[in-house]
């Protein structure tokens, strides 16, 4: 089976009303345009092209088990996301157990755990500049923005927090315990934070991150907890994987984005949304991470696989043109294909075929021995290996 599928954007409040249209070339809605998701999830079902039906009805009736392992998606940040963290395995078992065993509907606002699966994800960007928060920096480095602010610090109470978490920074629980006081103190209410921009603007190595967070977000205490974190700015192309108990947080551009089929979200900052900080600081992995690009591995010209750890399913890259096009290529499974770039001819070995044009993804049935890509253009390929 090789069918075309479609799904509307999701209209999330930081989503763009520009990123996608220019891109894709799709018609404005005129609202923001944050997600376009393709797979077989319940939170936003696509469609097969042509029918009546959602991509998880289809596959039931052609006697599968309806639910692929991955969820793709399109997404645009125009104002920054939350900040937050996703469980591993067994915190979300746990965790979506206990929540239905305390009757707490599926679509309640502080519902943590829609579903009993880890959510380990990796984004790709398409604009030239995708800036992203991911992982704790160093206490070294937390520190040195910290003395910074305090050069600069006009305010007593600012002085007194910042000098106090310059001293729990030396200690083995520091971050932990500068994260939580930023979140819950109520020496960080409004005011702090205001104080803590008002210092930022004179400091040229953080004004860019804390005004465009301010610009969103006013004087919402994710501020403080986002300069604990690793500010990475991706170049088209480029990518970086986020695994359970991470914090991260997409602040601005668009990319592609693959990850385990769930929906399960705990938020610390930067989101009028439910913020459980207990249950946060369960799943947050509190240790210093040093950000690394997702390296990719060529297998054929113009053809690469993303190398990140989700073994229920694998991430390819490929781009093909007038010199090269890509032929009999091994479909170990289930695949959705989404070109993100020209026009692209999918074919496999079933003798069907679907032309992808940018912005279009199709559903490719893992029980065809291989496919072949042709044209001008370029799709990225998410294949269950479950």
């Amino acid at each position: 089976m090789l069918v075309k599928l479609m799904n509307q954007p999701m209209d999330y409040a930081w989503g763009s009303t520009e990123l996608i249209p220019d891109y894709f070339g799709v018609e404005a809605t005129g609202k923001p345009m944050a997600e376009i998701w393709f797979g077989t999830h319940d939170g936003s079902p696509t469609e097969v092209i042509g029918s009546d039906k959602s991509l998880h009805t289809t596959l039931e009736e052609q006697g599968k088990s309806g639910r692929l392992p991955f969820l793709l998606k399109i997404l645009a940040a125009g104002a920054p996301l939350s900040i937050q963290a996703h469980p591993n395995p067994a915190q979300a078992i746990e965790g979506f157990a206990r929540e239905n065993a305390a009757g707490i509907p599926i679509s309640a606002p502080h519902r943590n755990y829609k579903d009993s699966l880890a959510k380990p994800e990796l984004i790709v960007a398409l604009t030239q500049r995708f800036d992203v928060l991911v992982g704790f920096s160093s206490p070294s480095l937390i520190k040195e923005k910290f003395a910074e602010l305090l050069e600069v610090s006009s305010s007593s109470r600012l002085t007194e927090v910042l000098t106090r978490w310059i001293s729990w920074l030396e200690t083995n629980e520091g971050i932990r315990k500068v994260f939580l006081d930023a979140l819950t103190s109520a020496d960080c209410d409004e005011s702090f934070v205001s104080d803590l921009i008002d210092a930022a603007e004179q400091c040229p190595a953080l004004v860019d991150l804390v005004v465009h967070l301010a610009e969103h977000h006013g004087q919402d205490r994710g501020i403080a907890t986002a300069l604990l974190m690793n500010h990475m700015i991706l170049k088209r192309g480029e990518g970086v994987f986020v695994p359970a108990g991470m914090p991260h947080a997409y602040l601005s551009g668009l990319g592609v984005e693959v990850m385990l089929a769930s929906d399960n979200v705990l938020r610390g900052g930067l989101t009028p949304k439910h913020i459980d900080i207990e249950e946060l600081t369960k799943v947050l992995v509190f240790e210093t991470t040093d950000p690394e690009l997702v390296k990719t591995k060529t297998l054929a010209v113009g053809f690469e696989k993303f190398d990140i750890p989700t073994p229920e399913f694998d991430f390819y890259r490929a781009s093909v043109g007038s010199s090269n096009l890509l032929a009999d290529i091994n479909l170990p499974g289930d695949a959705i294909v989404l070109c993100t770039e020209g026009s692209v001819a999918l074919s496999n070995s079933q003798e069907e075929r679907q032309v992808l044009n940018n912005g279009e993804a199709a559903f490719m049935a893992g029980d065809a021995r291989s496919f072949s890509l042709a044209g001008a253009g370029t799709v990225f390929i998410a294949v269950s290996s479950m």
